[in-house]
């Protein structure tokens, strides 16, 4: 009797000890979903109503994405971000295109025809990501300046306001924003401000070096 109970309570631990082990796993992946960005969710419908639809340039583009995705998540580079899922969708368009400049060197249009609908079905979803508006880089990149010259700093130091505005915490980070149009807008903005007062400098003794982190 005593033996079997032991048995039991063996049994039943390693029950439990299981239990404990999916719930983990089907909690970290239902928190993976939930991070994800929500593009990838509709990836999956597309997908199936591609394969209804028999719409064999979507379905191709989706399975090619979706297993890229699948195998950066076991590498655990999984995406997070709509900034990183738009650098995957942008590599993408970016081999295709390179793929039907060389089709067309080759003389083959009707590879051409389908790295170009490829193309296209790839820029759909890009324009679907959330870039952030030609206002809110403006008022942004104006914060900080305001900023670094509130704490004695040289706004006119590029190299140092970008870095800022895209590290973590600052306005752009992990943010969906085009960094050409950021450092073009910035130079423009700074160059409208008056001569650079040299004698502010000394506020950097006493404040510090940008010690406080600039506005997100």
């Amino acid at each position: 009797m005593i033996h079997s109970s032991r048995i039991f309570l063996r049994s039943s631990s390693r029950c439990l000890q299981c239990y404990r082990r999916s719930f983990a796993t089907t909690a970290a992946y239902q928190d993976a979903e939930t991070a994800a960005p929500p593009l990838l969710a509709k990836f999956r419908t597309d997908m199936k109503e591609a394969l209804k639809t028999k719409d064999n340039t979507r379905l191709n583009v989706l399975r090619g994405v979706l297993t890229e995705i699948t195998i950066l998540e076991k590498r655990s580079e999984a995406i997070r971000t709509d900034l990183q899922l738009y650098k995957l969708l942008a590599k993408r368009k970016k081999t295709c295109n390179d793929a039907a400049r060389q089709f067309q060197s080759a003389g083959r249009e009707d590879l051409v025809s389908k790295e170009n609908e490829q193309v296209g079905v790839l820029q759909g979803y890009l324009e679907e990501l959330p870039m952030l508006s030609t206002d809110e880089v403006v008022a942004a990149i104006k914060d900080l300046i305001r900023w670094m010259q509130g704490k004695g700093s040289n706004p006119r130091n590029k190299n140092k306001a970008l870095r800022y505005l895209f590290q973590e915490g600052g306005a752009f980070h992990n943010k969906l924003v085009d960094e050409g149009f950021v450092a073009r807008t910035f130079q423009r903005l700074v160059n409208e401000l008056p001569p650079w007062d040299q004698s502010l400098r000394e506020r950097r003794a006493e404040n510090g070096d940008l010690q406080i982190a600039p506005p997100a």
